[in-house]
């Protein structure tokens, strides 16, 4: 069996798309890298109560973000308006901006009591972010009741 057919059996169309987007050379004119505009979309995607976007519109934001192609080329190169792409664009500017810079999502698995730890960390420091506080000055510690 050749490579592509056991790509096509193995993934999902959407597995495969992003496969391609991660590997594909990025010029220098794009805003973020791959894996960055990856990171990105998913935090996007798990921060918002809306219906997720559509695969045009992550194409379109790709092309923009990482290729750094123009709105007008990102809209051609998705059968997209310039209209709706550069709506598209303020929409996830607008959410990139409000995110922390240099912060990171964590989800994992932990038990009940660190689970509420960690929440509670994690409002003090989005409290602290919010009204200007340094960060470094926080300390925090976790522990398992018997």
């Amino acid at each position: 069996m050749n490579m592509a057919a056991t790509i096509k059996e193995t993934f999902q169309p959407a597995e495969i798309a992003q496969l391609v987007r991660l590997i594909s050379p990025t010029p220098s004119t794009g805003e973020m890298s791959p894996e960055e505009f990856e990171r990105l979309m998913k935090e996007l995607e798990a921060q918002s109560n809306r219906r997720g976007y559509s695969e045009k519109s992550i194409e379109a934001a790709r092309l923009v973000l990482v290729i750094g192609a123009s709105i007008a080329e990102a809209a051609a190169g998705t059968n997209l308006t310039r209209q709706s792409v550069n709506q598209l664009m303020q929409r996830i500017r607008r959410r990139m901006e409000s995110l922390p810079q240099g912060w990171v999502k964590v989800t994992d698995w932990f038990p009940a009591e660190v689970a509420q730890q960690l929440e509670q960390i994690s409002d003090s420091l989005k409290a602290a972010h919010a009204s200007g506080k340094p960060l470094d000055t926080q300390s925090f510690t976790i522990s398992f009741k018997d």
